[in-house]
């Protein structure tokens, strides 16, 4: 089994650190170092805590590197853990159902080691992270592995539960970390409702100098020769319907905003859930209305021999996508367009599938010719496959975190991929997505600065905050 040089420095620190960050770049192999670190240290069972997505993935890591190994993917329909495993795989929202086997497992040493892949799920005050901090900090635990190539997506506060759960002295007092690292502040709203405001970013220089004993993070261009990633933004105008539609919306909105304003300075969570809702019809319009244009490129791509990835946040923008490119024809012998030939075959990944049915579409997509475009739901899609057999990567519409995007790009740009990757965000230009794509590059910017060491201080509002602001701003003086 031939390992690349980054992935054997990251198994020794794996094994000497035992409770630490794997923080590599997407697509690094993060998941083949903790199998190996893990199952050649752990002396009972390990656990691995992992979204439902990537349960049957990791099984097939596990086995694939020890065949022997005996697993259990654990889910809803699960009557009763089997004790005499040596892996048990399981997403995070299960958990409090099978909180006292597991705890008893513990009790018992049947369980020493735990993986907690995208770590980045147990950020906040959920039960999820409750339940996950409190089993890693049980004194039977060995080691802890965090993995996540997102340790702070948008703001510190958001690796506190991860040191937490790790047990790294800055994850014993949270008031502390917030104050010192996230800028907290006693926060009053105009209910009388008082909260700490965690959204800041502070003395990160501090902040990286003493959790790089416990954290290690490579960059793709650092360890690995891969291919470029190309990303470029695509323009794709509205018809005269569509863009009838989106003013209609759009008026909606304004009136929206005459009737509740954006503050101008810090925006309650309900308003901005609120705003957030009427924005989403804007977003929705601008969706839908690219769907032909994203077909006739997919045609093109096809055309020229390559696999199509694209991902969307909206089921019906899926669905079309997906409708309209099974209508498609091409030659299997010239790979040209044609109306009477062989229909080109799309598979399609969302939230709803069942773990099973996600992984078979991944396989026929990596595995099959003829399976040409793989279309799925960011966030069901764009964390932990491995989609290499895809070139190109469109993006129908726009979340409002940079690092859900890095993240789905990266399902095409990691190992084993031979080929140039080419990301495309399409944008219809005169409407909100020209801004949020602007915020989003320049958040970009700021989140890769944090994590290169080349700043040491953000300021705490998020892509979503800083866009209704100006959106508020514009209209007042228009």
């Amino acid at each position: 089994m031939k390992l690349f040089e980054h992935q054997k420095t990251g198994i020794e620190f794996l094994k000497k650190t035992k409770k630490c960050i794997l923080a590599d770049e997407m697509g690094l192999g993060k998941t083949r170092q903790a199998v190996i670190s893990g199952s050649e240290e752990s002396e009972k069972g390990i656990m691995v805590v992992c979204p439902a997505s990537l349960k049957v993935n990791w099984k097939r890591e596990i086995l694939e590197v020890y065949p022997e190994e005996k697993t259990q993917i654990i889910d809803s329909t699960t009557k009763n853990i089997d004790e005499e495993k040596s892996w048990y795989i399981i997403n995070y929202d299960i958990l409090k159902k099978f909180k006292e086997e597991i705890e008893t497992m513990i009790d018992f040493n049947r369980i020493d080691t735990i993986i907690l892949d995208e770590a980045h799920y147990i950020k906040g005050k959920s039960m999820r992270a409750k339940l996950v901090i409190e089993m890693c900090q049980r004194k039977e635990i060995k080691r802890v592995y965090a993995l996540t190539g997102t340790p702070i997506m948008n703001r510190p506060i958001e690796l506190f539960n991860i040191l937490k759960a790790i047990e790294h002295p800055l994850g014993e007092k949270r008031s502390f970390y917030s104050k010192r690292y996230c800028g907290a502040y006693l926060r009053v709203l105009k209910n009388g409702r008082r909260f700490m405001d965690e959204k800041g970013a502070t003395n990160l220089g501090e902040l990286r100098s003493l959790i790089k004993r416990s954290i290690i993070r490579r960059k793709k261009e650092e360890v690995l020769d891969l291919p470029d990633k190309i990303i470029s933004v695509m323009e794709s105008p509205m018809d005269r319907d569509w863009r009838i539609e989106y003013d209609n919306a759009w008026d909606n909105y304004l009136l929206f905003l005459a009737e509740y304003p954006t503050p101008e300075k810090d925006i309650d969570n309900i308003m901005m859930a609120r705003q957030l809702v009427e924005l989403q019809k804007l977003k929705q319009v601008c969706s839908y209305s690219k769907v032909d244009r994203i077909v006739a490129d997919i045609s093109n791509a096809i055309d020229q021999g390559e696999k199509i990835i694209v991902f969307t946040q909206y089921t019906k923008t899926l669905e079309q996508i997906a409708e309209k490119v099974r209508k498609l024809k091409i030659n299997e012998t010239t790979s040209y367009i044609k109306s009477n030939m062989t229909k080109v075959e799309c598979v399609t990944l969302s939230g709803k599938d069942t773990m099973f049915k996600r992984q078979i579409a991944i396989d026929q997509f990596q595995t099959r010719d003829e399976t040409k475009v793989f279309v799925a739901n960011i966030k069901a899609g764009g964390v932990g496959l491995n989609l290499t057999a895809g070139s190109i990567v469109m993006f129908a519409d726009m979340d409002w975190s940079p690092e859900v995007h890095s993240q789905a790009e990266d399902r095409a740009h990691r190992i084993g991929q031979n080929s140039m990757v080419n990301v495309y965000y399409y944008m219809v230009p005169e409407t909100i997505e020209e801004d949020i794509i602007g915020l989003l590059i320049e958040k970009k910017k700021i989140i890769d600065e944090i994590l290169d060491g080349k700043k040491d201080k953000i300021t705490k509002t998020s892509v979503a905050e800083e866009f209704l602001r100006r959106m508020s701003q514009r209209v007042t003086n228009s």
